[in-house]
């Protein structure tokens, strides 16, 4: 296998210096024999090749198939051809096989996968110097428990892999490659055992690919001819801001800003990004960009330094010394996920919340999750957050209720996390005010490496929030009975102070007036009765449990370090659990 040509030899050579490193991973893998099916998965795109951008499939053509005969399939166009060469091989080789099978074929009804794949199995193990490029074979044996499959479906899916493990491809120096948009939507049984097809997994371009291909589209002559579009931002600005987009996808925001004579800025670039990542991948992430750094944040001075540390370490480049994860943990209201935007801010770094992947549909939530990665993996370096995360990806699930998605999503979640080629790049922060459910694999170190707990304020830090949150809206805390308030808001979260201020901007705003004052936030103070006054229970329990999750002795208050030691903590612990069950 050469660049357009056929080594029959399968003698090892030189890498070649143009291609892709998944497309050398299969060159290395043919020719030492180690594998001659292959399934591709993930982002579809434009290919460099001699100069030019060619499609997937036109790709491995040239790039792979030289002068075998090579079929298309799928399930749309059922077979097709990449040339008329090809095509009038693959018509000598029905004729022989109609002759002596005695059947007649109809390639009009080659979409029917029950009748071409026993065909393409003969075509490939009957003559030599065969090539079979089956693509969306995510449709053609979709991932599905065996026993909701019927006998056509099962026959049709072993048929598949029985031809991985097929001598007479290798002997008569033929392949296959199959595509799929995603690994998780393709049956397990083609790849998940001993002799599979060779997975290559095919990535989102990174920056200087997609720099690369801006030259090329809009360089001095050697790209597509056309218009060149005006712009607002340099061709490596706008490489940077592409991220997470294939080459087709760039290529369409050149046509649509050439198209509406519109110059190409930051703005039109980000909104674009916006509207192709959402069409991908729906509501699976959401992006923030979030407007304040540390500065804004209150009460939690220890926490605040080392993430205000680690920001400054990842702008700086020494993503080494940045952990894998970071996990806020406290009772509701205590800032967790405010503190992680503006962490983010500080950072220099994109901040993307992710959503609920799970989907009713079978293979659905592994396929969203493995499109999602695949973008956070083109997006880097960004900051990932999870909130509630022992509800969803923290927690495992042992048994197979529903069919075995949550146990998979957990594996893969953790896979992705503890890979040391993402550390500093992609960068996962979540909150949760119940550690207690998420699996210990999870929370140790190498994955969730800094673990840092937000408790309820004490006087001094509750008087720290009262002056952040007063400044937010204008008002000097000076002259504000500050310090008697934060006196009188024992066991008040952050979200219940920074309510209090609220509630007393109204009352002025109500009375007509521009400015609250002191007696506004004492009748506040008054009025307002928190939520956490009810659960007094829960919310000592969710506190004790940050505190039990901890693994740094310098954030934790005096008086808690002495319960640890002690054993108190843990005893308290024990009765609170009886309580809010």
């Amino acid at each position: 296998m050469a660049a357009g040509g056929d080594e029959r030899t399968r003698e090892g050579g030189p890498p070649q210096a143009d291609w892709p490193h998944w497309a050398e991973q299969i060159r290395q893998s043919y020719l030492a024999s180690a594998a001659s099916v292959f399934l591709l998965h993930g982002m579809r795109d434009d290919v460099a090749f001699r100069g030019k951008y060619l499609p997937l499939n036109t790709f491995l053509h040239q790039a792979f198939c030289g002068d075998k005969a090579t079929v298309f399939y799928d399930l749309v166009q059922g077979i097709s051809f990449p040339s008329p060469e090809d095509e009038r091989q693959f018509a000598a080789f029905m004729d022989v096989y109609q002759a002596r099978e005695g059947v007649r074929f109809d390639l009009r009804e080659s979409y029917r996968p029950e009748l071409t794949v026993p065909l393409l199995e003969h075509f490939l193990t009957t003559r030599d110097g065969a090539a079979v490029i089956m693509d969306h074979v995510g449709k053609l044996a979709p991932r599905e428990e065996e026993r909701f499959m019927t006998f056509a479906q099962r026959r049709l899916v072993t048929t598949l892999r029985r031809w991985a493990n097929e001598p007479r491809l290798v002997r008569r120096n033929n392949f296959v490659f199959m595509i799929a948009d995603a690994l998780a939507e393709v049956s397990e049984d083609l790849y998940g055992r001993i002799g599979g097809a060779k997975l290559i997994a095919l990535p989102l371009p990174d920056y200087s690919q997609r720099l690369e291909y801006l030259r090329y589209l809009l360089g001095d002559g050697t790209g597509p001819e056309g218009e060149r579009p005006r712009m607002d931002i340099s061709v490596e600005a706008l490489a940077t801001n592409t991220d997470g987009l294939s080459r087709v996808q760039i290529g369409r925001l050149i046509q649509q800003a050439t198209g509406e004579g519109e110059p190409i800025s930051i703005r039109h670039a980000t909104e674009y990004k916006r509207e192709v990542i959402a069409s991908e991948i729906g509501d699976l992430i959401s992006f923030m960009r979030p407007r304040v750094g540390l500065d804004a944040v209150a009460g939690v001075e220890h926490q605040k330094q080392l993430l205000t540390d680690t920001a400054e370490a990842l702008r700086s480049g020494r993503g080494e010394v940045a952990p894998k994860g970071i996990l806020l943990v406290g009772p509701p209201g205590c800032g967790k996920t405010y503190t992680m935007q503006c962490f983010a801010h500080d950072a220099g770094i994109p901040f993307v919340e992710l959503r609920n992947i799970f989907s009713k549909y079978v293979g659905s939530t592994e396929a969203n999750l493995e499109r999602v990665f695949q973008y956070l993996d083109a997006m880097a370096p960004v900051f990932v957050f999870i909130d509630e995360f022992d509800q969803s990806y923290g927690r495992r699930v042992t048994s197979d209720s529903d069919s075995g998605v949550s146990r998979r999503v957990f594996a893969m979640f953790n896979s992705f996390l503890s890979d040391d080629a993402r550390q500093g790049r992609i960068l996962f922060g979540a909150a949760t005010n119940r550690p207690d459910l998420i699996d210990p694999s999870t929370m140790r170190a190498g994955r969730f490496d800094m673990k840092l707990p937000f408790l309820l304020p004490d006087t001094a830090a509750r008087a720290a929030i009262l002056e952040v949150s007063l400044r937010g809206l204008g008002v000097s805390a000076d002259c504000m009975g500050v310090a008697a308030v934060a006196e009188q808001t024992e066991g008040y979260s952050g979200a219940d102070l920074k309510e209090v201020c609220l509630v007393a901007r109204r009352r002025a705003a109500f009375a007509g007036r521009d400015r609250l004052d002191a007696e506004d936030l004492q009748f506040a103070v008054s009025d307002y009765i928190a939520p956490t006054g009810s659960r007094k229970d829960e919310i000592e329990y969710m506190e004790l449990l940050a505190v039990a999750a901890c693994t740094s002795r310098s954030l934790l208050p005096d008086h808690y370090l002495d319960e640890i030691t002690t054993g108190a903590l843990y005893r308290r612990l024990q009765e609170l659990e009886l309580l809010v069950r």
